[in-house]
């Protein structure tokens, strides 16, 4: 990922500015009709996807060298019902919830809902946010992503850990290509060319990015961006036959839970750009937060199976704290900080905190679009707002829990 800010000069109709990416700048221009954008103001890259760099690659060998990588599977972080968590969950209290919305307000926060065991004890919507806005989700449209492919696992569509060329026959005659996993594009692990300029959110067409050139070998770094999901929904598609990706996520995943995705960023070829263009109402979303929380059931209908979906929270050597398209509380190193520029900006702090419990998992999108799950306490907490700068987590979670003193 980029090492500086990507600073955003917005107007009524659109926004143009420059990524810093190493010593070259790159433009970015917004399409017509952006939520959320009113005002100047710099933001992270990870903006509408994602882009990552070459540099910015996180490799077995460099872990291993350095005595801190263990090339077997990591831990995965495993979603028990609500039922198996006992009873001493409690939802936040109302002085806490509003404290909370008080700083999510203060950096342009535009909307937070708080679920307890699947009830709603919180809703307020501010600076424009209303319960009928469709609000950008940028990277948190990932998390979709990986829900999809483990309902195609059980679907008998694909098994993870077989590569991706048995559906994209334009891999088998590239050696490094034909040896990338699904799992590995699904974690951000492939080596594939992670992203280029202003793409997350003028993509080019799906074709286009599975003839992006590789980056590194697979398996062997983590970098972040949105070519590599965009490249999974390609070659699930072509298992699908005639149906696309965007109609099975639709039908497999988001009508069973009565919610909503309307992709107003996708590809030159018309396809969904699926790692950043999804947007949706916040009480949504908070429903697709449930629905992770409850372990793939909805309605008492198992809708995926627990096992496969606790393979979105199982992290890797490269970057413990990602998964299947979902942001992890899991430990991670200060070398991992040092290489994932966007680990040690957005999550690291989240990651290594000790006064947070295990299960945390979230979604994650530019401008603070948070979706976070936390099974142990019976919670899903969304939080959504406009592009801006300044949001903590760790501060943001802190107030929620009763100003529990952070790293304690």
């Amino acid at each position: 990922m980029f090492k500086s800010l990507a600073f955003i000069l917005c107007s009524v109709i659109c926004a143009d500015g420059f990524v810093a990416n190493g010593q070259i700048l790159y433009p970015i221009s917004l399409p017509r009709g952006l939520t959320g954008v009113a005002t100047s103001s710099p933001i992270t890259v990870e903006d509408f996807g994602g882009v990552g760099k070459c540099c910015d690659r996180l490799s077995v060998t460099t872990l291993a060298a350095q005595g801190i990588a263990e090339l077997g599977a990591l831990p995965t972080t495993r979603l028990a019902p609500a039922s198996d968590h006992g009873t001493k969950a409690a939802p936040p209290s109302q002085s806490a919830m509003s404290a909370a919305a008080d700083y999510s307000k203060a950096h342009n926060g535009q909307a937070l809902i708080v679920m307890f065991d699947g009830k709603v004890v919180f809703e307020r919507y501010d600076n424009g946010g209303a319960p009928n806005r469709l609000q950008m989700l940028a990277s948190g449209s990932k998390s979709f992503v990986g829900v999809a492919a483990v309902a195609a696992v059980q679907d008998g569509l694909l098994r993870l850990d077989d590569p991706a060329s048995e559906s994209i026959a334009e891999w088998k005659t590239d050696p490094k290509k034909a040896k990338i996993t699904y799992r590995q594009l699904l974690t951000l692990t492939s080596g594939l060319l992670p992203g280029e300029r202003g793409s997350a959110i003028q993509a080019p067409s799906w074709k286009e990015i599975i003839a992006k050139p590789m980056t590194g070998q697979p398996g062997e770094q983590f970098e972040y961006g949105h070519y590599q999901l965009n490249a999974f929904a390609y070659a699930l598609e072509r298992k699908l036959g005639r149906e696309s990706f965007e109609a099975y996520l639709k039908r497999r995943i988001l009508d069973p839970l009565g919610i909503e995705v309307e992709w107003r960023f996708r590809c030159a070829d018309g396809h969904p750009q699926v790692g950043g263009g999804a947007f949706m109402t916040a009480m949504d979303w908070a429903k697709f937060g449930e629905f992770i929380r409850r372990g793939g059931q909805w309605n008492g209908k198992q809708i995926v199976r627990a096992d496969l979906l606790a393979e979105c929270f199982r992290g890797t050597p490269q970057n413990p704290a990602y998964g299947l398209t979902w942001w992890l509380k899991k430990e991670v190193t200060t070398a991992h900080l040092r290489r994932i520029p966007i680990l040690a900006r957005e999550w690291g702090e989240i990651a290594n905190a000790n006064w947070l419990p295990g299960d945390l998992v979230a979604a994650c999108g530019a401008g603070k679009q948070r979706l976070y799950v936390i099974p142990s306490l019976k919670l899903v907490i969304v939080r959504m707002g406009g592009l801006g700068r300044g949001f903590s987590d760790a501060e943001f979670l802190s107030l929620l829990f009763q100003n529990k003193a952070m790293n304690k």
